[in-house]
């Protein structure tokens, strides 16, 4: 017997050295993550036009102040589907983290069970057995190197990313529905400018067959005048055409089936507002969600790597049981077995898989550091090329009005002087296209010009999407 105990008690001093081995190797090695500076350098001060003040936190849609397209962005955001498929991305990415997170925790699980064996023998006759057992088990991965803390930190990341993600999806879906909106009310406003030069061209295609049967004015000028008619309504069609597929594109983009009556009916242009604050570049890696996402997916990356470090060491699972059966129910609780176990295992030898995969991890944290930094080059190219953009269509805008000015007196001119028989139709066939020309053009710039105002709208990003409440997931436990 007391062989036996010693035995047992070398056993445990064997698993003790063993054990303050792995603690005092762990105690000498540094697994937290090793993490790359996403500072950037040589980012400009300032932007190039316009003031830095802070730009502003509001819904930017709110300063072009139209009730039609608030409502149309925020059905947008509540029905569009496309959003709805990365909340329930999010959804998954949230409960990976809490899976991963779990593992820091022993788990607990109970098991039972009741049994009843019958038999019959000629010496004993009828034997009947009950047997009820119940038991408690746990176990746990004792943590010394950070690996199951460096799973769920970077799990944990990845979520905060998918949110970012989701922010970046709105803020890009509000910038499509506005853009397409845009659009709509430009081929509106295109229309009635055809219906009005349709009316004119018809009014004057009266006035030349009135002359021809004066014999002031020749077969040619009426050819040449119903086909300027012509082409005017030609453009309606398309215009029309346009207009469909606009409502259309509209639809998918508010999550309805397309050739729904959305109930538009405005057709000017809202008051473009002044240039607001662009505020200053650095500012933009806390506006923009996207590289906010961009930066918590390489934060996660380092965790991975970190985690791929700590795998190849030895692990040390502990775990616990507790057990009892008997034949009477009243009494099972009164009499438990523990059984208490410890074990570790470790890679001895692995063609280097392990290694690979660190090294793996590592290039994937390297891609997502270049990745961060192309995307906080790529916002500021974003706001500089929407600020240039804006102050090239305002300048074209200008022109245009003062060429529409100039084109508008020599038509009049020279239908004037046509009208009198002072020259022929062809003066004023090509004041007429080009006053068609100027006028569709402003009306396209001025297109140009909103959409620039978006896009820099977009650029700048914003806090508004954080307020987004996630879907109600009616039904789920």
């Amino acid at each position: 017997m007391a062989l036996l105990t010693r035995l047992s008690f070398m056993h445990r001093l064997k698993f003790l050295l063993l054990l303050s081995a792995v603690l005092f190797t762990s105690g000498c090695m540094d697994l937290r993550p090793q993490t790359s500076d996403p500072a950037l350098t040589g980012l400009p001060e300032q932007f190039s036009l316009y003031n830095p003040a802070p730009a502003p936190e509001q819904p930017w849609w709110l300063a072009l102040n139209s009730p039609e397209l608030s409502t149309l962005i925020e059905q947008g955001l509540a029905d569009n589907l496309s959003l709805q498929e990365a909340w329930a991305r999010l959804a998954q990415a949230r409960a990976t983290a809490i899976k991963s997170g779990a593992a820091l925790y022993p788990d607990l699980t109970v098991d039972g069970g009741m049994s009843h064996r019958q038999s019959n023998s000629s010496e004993s006759g009828r034997d009947s057995v009950e047997l009820f057992s119940l038991g408690l088990n746990t176990s746990f991965e004792l943590d010394l190197w950070g690996r199951v803390r460096a799973g769920a930190e970077g799990a944990q990341l990845t979520m905060q990313a998918g949110r970012e993600d989701v922010n970046t999806l709105s803020l890009s879906l509000s910038s499509s529905i506005g853009e397409s909106w845009i659009e709509l009310l430009s081929q509106r406003q295109q229309e009635q400018q055809l219906l009005i030069q349709l009316d004119l061209n018809r009014k004057l295609l009266e006035l030349i067959r009135m002359r021809f049967s004066m014999s002031r004015s020749t077969a040619l000028d009426i050819y040449q005048q119903e086909q300027t008619i012509s082409g005017l309504e030609g453009g309606l069609i398309k215009t029309r055409s346009r207009q469909q597929l606009q409502l259309n594109q509209l639809a998918l983009l508010i999550g309805v089936s397309a050739g729904a009556d959305l109930k538009l009916s405005h057709k000017q242009f809202p008051q473009i507002p002044s240039i607001p604050p662009t505020g200053l570049p650095a500012d933009l890696m806390a506006r923009r969600p996207d590289i906010r996402s961009a930066g918590l997916r390489l934060q996660s990356a380092h965790w991975k790597v970190a985690a791929a470090r700590a795998d190849r060491l030895p692990k040390i699972n502990l775990g616990a049981a507790f057990s009892n059966s008997a034949g009477i129910l009243d009494i099972l609780l009164e009499n438990w077995i523990l059984k208490l176990a410890a074990s570790i295992t470790g890679s001895i030898f692995d063609a280097g898989y392990g290694q690979a995969e660190v090294e793996r991890t590592r290039a994937v944290a390297d891609e997502r550091l270049a990745a961060y930094h192309n995307t906080v080059l790529t916002a500021i190219r974003e706001v500089e090329d929407a600020l240039a953009w804006e102050q090239q269509y305002r300048n074209s805008i200008i022109n245009l009005d003062h060429r529409l000015e100039l084109v508008t007196m020599s038509y009049r001119e020279a239908t004037h002087r046509y009208l009198n028989g002072l020259s022929d139709f062809l003066p004023v066939l090509r004041e007429q296209l080009n006053q068609i020309t100027f006028q569709l053009e402003r009306i396209q710039t001025e297109t140009s010009l909103l959409k620039a105002r978006i896009s820099l709208y977009k650029a700048l990003g914003g806090s508004w999407m954080e307020l987004l409440p996630a879907p109600d997931r009616g039904g789920s436990s």
